[in-house]
């Protein structure tokens, strides 16, 4: 199972400042933005970001216990977005007007790690009709954004340090020159502008989140061998069978027609889909499967709840500050 794990933008924002080659001249007034590239489409369109649970298909309503300590995609935009602001403001301290990418731009397709639309192979019909196995299409559009054209100076003031010699080289940002103390008079703050807005919003640990998602992960695994789930899933791949499909699972049955990446789904791909998500419906496969791993994960919770309890509070902490910020 392949758990979707969204990369924080604050942190590709600060890879990206380092490795910035563009040499920009400044202005007078020192003005630096971010751009998307042309489109007749909002760069940020909450329309298309993920539900907290499926609204649609045999999945829909159901959540997972632990997505109770998972961090959604709304907090990681919030955050994003209140770090964004705060390189903003820090950079104008430093009469630096600067732009930075928006956050939310391109979705994934799942509000958490628990990614339950496909937790269990495919479970939207609907979607099925039109895409297959792929997805559809408002979550294939990458917005691209451009990062601001910065000056040596301003990259420095920015991330603490100075542009790599060889940007696209191993270590190329590790290996990047520290930042002079001060920049027109004004001390340039430790981490730059991206090091201080972590001091201001500060982020849960990525140990928090991954340990979450490492309990999320055995579960499913526990869950597969659980008899019940076994039977079910038996069941499954004989129904696919009398449709004319061999698939021990539904993971399996991907590989029957596989889909192409950037290209409709084939009246053959789309067969498939629809035949493993009837066969789940006759099965029962799904409430069967979420009721195991219910059972599987209240059983890790009752474990690990103070664990728990704590990546809970400070993810909750983290969104509250970022939340005032973004309100201030």
């Amino acid at each position: 199972m392949n758990w979707n794990k969204r990369t924080s933008a604050a942190a590709a924002l600060a890879a990206a400042a380092v490795l910035l080659t563009g040499c920009g001249a400044g202005t007078a007034t020192e003005t630096v933005g971010a751009a998307p590239v042309a489109d007749d489409k909002p760069v940020v369109d909450k329309k298309n970001w993920p539900k907290a649970t499926p609204e649609r298909g045999l999945a829909k309503g159901l959540s997972l216990p632990l997505e109770t300590y998972m961090q959604t995609y709304q907090d990681s935009v919030t955050l994003d977005q209140a770090s964004r602001r705060l390189q903003e403001k820090c950079m104008a301290d430093f009469g630096i007007a600067m732009e930075l990418p928006l956050a939310g731009a391109t979705p994934p397709p799942n509000d958490n790690d628990a990614n339950m639309e496909r937790r269990y192979g495919l479970t939207d019909r609907e979607d099925a009709a039109r895409y297959g196995y792929g997805l559809p299409e408002a979550l294939t559009r990458q917005v691209r954004q451009k990062m601001p054209d910065l000056t040596d100076e301003q990259v420095q003031v920015l991330t603490g340090h100075s542009k790599p010699d060889r940007p696209n080289s191993p270590g190329a940002a590790a290996a990047a020159k520290r930042a002079p103390e001060s920049y027109r008079g004004k001390k340039i703050h430790q981490g730059g502008c991206v090091g201080w807005a972590k001091g201001k919003v500060k982020k849960p640990a990525q140990d928090d989140l991954n340990f979450v998602s490492e309990l999320n992960g055995n579960s499913f695994l526990q869950s597969m061998k659980a008899p019940a789930v076994q039977q079910a899933m038996s069941a499954w791949s004989q129904c696919m069978k009398t449709k004319g499909y061999t698939a021990p699972t539904p993971f399996e049955a991907t590989d029957i027609v596989p889909h192409a990446e950037g290209g409709p789904a084939s009246k053959e791909e789309i067969a498939v889909a629809l035949a493993e998500i009837d066969c789940k419906s006759e099965t029962r496969l799904v409430p069967i499967w979420f009721a195991e791993e219910t059972r599987i994960q209240q059983s890790q919770i009752a474990e690990h709840q103070a664990e728990l309890n704590g990546v809970r509070t400070r993810n909750g902490s983290a969104v509250a500050a970022a939340t005032a910020e973004l309100a201030g």
